[in-house]
């Protein structure tokens, strides 16, 4: 591990508590959904990933949280799972959604 040196500067959004990055799923649809629509069970088809995605998109389409939730899927490269209307697929392929 690199030493921190007195003249390195730190981004203080960086330092910022994790209460602050995720304070805006409190306001989510799926907040108490659980994970299910959302994420992708083991073994599932591609038929039956169509639609449950398709499913999760409807309940983000309304989500007064939307965009900041699609901004924290881009910005942290979530990989896996519906965040702000988009699938991993979306992300990957376009970096916005279907």
């Amino acid at each position: 591990m690199t030493p921190i040196t007195s003249t390195e500067v730190h981004d203080a959004k960086a330092l910022r508590p994790l209460t602050d990055v995720w304070a805006w799923q409190l306001k989510a649809q799926c907040r108490r959904l659980g994970t299910d629509l959302f994420f992708p069970r083991e073994g599932e088809g591609h038929g039956e990933r169509i639609r449950r995605e398709r499913s999760a998109k409807q309940i983000c389409a309304d989500c007064p949280v939307r965009a900041e939730c699609r901004t924290h899927a881009l910005s942290f490269r979530e990989y896996h799972g519906v965040w702000g209307g988009t699938s991993e697929r979306d992300r990957r392929d376009k970096g916005s959604p279907s």
